[in-house]
């Protein structure tokens, strides 16, 4: 699958480009974050000017990325020439009380291009890939920032029941979402 839209490629990434990853441009001002506490979603102001990736992200996730791979996870990239400029990725092994979840491994839109419908499209993309595995539902371990959180619930994604056991022993600050499925 590829397609071109204003001087932008999709297609899926090649194995050799799940590092390519890191160079996107995750530049952002987050003025919140969000707290799960005792079953309400607490918000505190703060201010953080993020530029690049948390030290050791990419010797945390690329691995399990790699790992997914193998075993038919699902990743496409946006390409500006041949830059990756986004990306999405969808793990394949199933989630959830009845198997039927699938785990969005990332969502990152470089900076530039935020607010322009990418996201959502990726996202519409990865749901339909979903849809095509028989999962029932999309489930999100999201970064706690106000803007993050906020686009997932935009999207369609409530606050999980019950996080995953393996998922919150990762990142217990992230805010845990599912999105059901139409299917």
């Amino acid at each position: 699958m590829s397609f071109v839209l204003a001087g932008l490629t999709l297609r899926p990434l090649s194995e050799t480009e799940l590092n390519w990853v890191w160079s996107i441009d995750r530049s952002e001002q987050i003025e919140a974050l969000y707290e799960w506490r005792e079953g309400v979603l607490h918000k505190q102001e703060v201010v953080i000017d993020l530029r690049g990736w948390p030290e050791g992200d990419p010797e945390k996730y690329h691995p399990e990325h790699e790992e997914a791979f193998h075993r038919g996870a699902w990743f496409m990239g946006v390409f500006k020439d041949d830059r990756l400029v986004a990306a999405v990725g969808l793990d394949r092994l199933p989630l959830g009380p009845q198997g039927d979840w699938r785990q969005l491994f990332f969502l990152h839109v470089s900076q530039a291009l935020r607010g322009q419908g990418m996201g959502a499209c990726l996202l519409d993309q990865a749901k339909k890939q979903a849809i095509l595995w028989g999962a029932k539902a999309v489930y999100v371990s999201a970064t706690p920032s106000v803007n993050t959180v906020d686009f997932y619930r935009a999207q369609g994604f409530v606050i999980a029941p019950e996080p995953d056991p393996r998922l919150f022993a990762l990142d217990p600050e992230d805010i845990h979402l599912l999105c059901h499925l139409a299917t």
